[in-house]
């Protein structure tokens, strides 16, 4: 019931091919610019990565994918309707995108690379694919590889996929930064192995 007042208590605003909902009645036009800028760099990220349209933005079956950025008012309300931990930026949930208030992820300065993770979630969505190809493509896309490597030991990192989904699945901060690291490496050493473009077909015809 409350989530339902505070979903009735909000602005809702589309955006191209995006529904952006963000809290109060009064609509901040300078943080819907800003969400829609954050929003067509994360579509540019993955459409550049991928290089296959049909894995982001654009058309489907003939229909436009319509997606939803829900904003939460604040990180108490964000852990609530998603489960996850305040120190978390954003998550996807039943198809839609749900943030952290704008502020907060500025502040933290981690906006632009928590939503091109979760974006890259939200495109995987439809399909079933494993936690280590959706969280390595998510790290390697975000670009927090990079930055999470900085305070690793890279040759300690598990090449089981299994032990790497078990590190992906913890509260421990340092073993999660070991899990995305480890499906990070493990996912480009398949793309490597196997090439991007069946690694997407592998992921589209659910065979991984």
């Amino acid at each position: 019931m409350v989530r339902l007042l505070l979903i009735l208590w909000a602005a809702v605003v589309p955006v191209d091919n995006w529904v952006i909902i963000i809290p109060g009645e009064r609509v901040d036009r300078q943080e819907i610019a800003r969400w829609v800028e954050v929003l067509r760099m994360a579509e540019k990220v993955v459409d550049d990565y991928f290089e296959d349209h049909s894995m982001g933005v654009g058309w489907e079956n003939g229909v436009l994918r319509v997606r939803v950025l829900r904003v939460a008012p604040t990180s108490g309300d964000f852990a609530a309707w998603t489960g996850c931990s305040i120190w978390h930026g954003a998550a996807v949930r039943n198809g839609e995108l749900i943030v952290q208030p704008l502020a907060v992820l500025e502040r933290r300065g981690v906006l632009e690379e928590v939503v091109v993770h979760e974006y890259v979630h939200l495109v995987l969505e439809p399909y079933n694919v494993p936690l280590w190809v959706n969280e390595g493509l998510a790290v390697i896309c975000s670009g927090q590889v990079r930055k999470f490597s900085q305070d690793a030991e890279l040759k300690d990192l598990t090449e089981d996929k299994a032990e790497i989904e078990k590190l992906l699945a913890s509260s421990d901060t340092s073993d999660l930064r070991l899990g995305y690291l480890a499906a990070a490496r493990l996912t480009e050493e398949t793309i490597e192995e196997i090439g991007l473009d069946s690694l997407v077909c592998l992921i589209k015809e659910e065979a991984l």
